[in-house]
């Protein structure tokens, strides 16, 4: 599930590489889903760092329809691409989706 804001201020000037690399690999993968910002310039980079991909809204929707698939079947725990699922699991995915939606 989303922390909220990711601790400290964004203070990189906007068009530095560092703002997206720092605030978005480390935050957003710790499960953050923000930063604050001094300078407008950096709103849309923060804003960027911190959505999900194409592609991890399309593995948390896949992840979705197979817990349902599986929990009809009985199963509370799962494997799915590799990785065993679980309820924690399936509230992460979910929590993105309910998050950035159409994304």
């Amino acid at each position: 599930l989303r922390r909220g804001v990711s601790p400290g201020v964004a203070t990189e000037r906007p068009g530095s590489s560092g703002i997206n690399a720092e605030y978005g690999e480390q935050g957003f993968g710790f499960g953050f889903s923000g930063k604050q910002c001094i300078h407008p310039g950096q709103i849309p980079i923060v804003q960027q760092a911190f959505s999900p991909s194409p592609s991890q809204m399309e593995h948390a929707r896949a992840l979705i329809a197979a817990f349902s698939e599986n929990q009809a079947a009985g199963k509370g725990a799962f494997s799915f691409r590799g990785k065993m699922i679980d309820r924690p699991t399936l509230l992460q995915a979910q929590n993105l989706v309910d998050m950035f939606g159409e994304t």
